[in-house]
């Protein structure tokens, strides 16, 4: 998720992962996400691959092991 989507897009996704107790991050852009997945308009974007899910929250909390 990132930082210039809606206040609805949020809150909506920001609840699901509560509710299904899947981590998130807000950041980037909608245009930098797009441009990293090769898509158009992407506010909100799910990785299933577990390690790589933990690389990425690593990386953004500054190298830190996860879980």
């Amino acid at each position: 998720m990132h930082g210039d989507s809606s206040e609805r897009t949020k809150t909506k996704f920001q609840n699901l992962c509560e509710t299904y107790e899947i981590p998130s991050i807000v950041i980037g852009n909608i245009e930098e996400i797009s441009k990293a997945i090769g898509k158009n308009n992407k506010a909100v974007i799910g990785i299933k691959e577990e390690n790589i899910a933990k690389q990425i929250q690593k990386i953004n909390y500054g190298g830190e092991d996860i879980g």
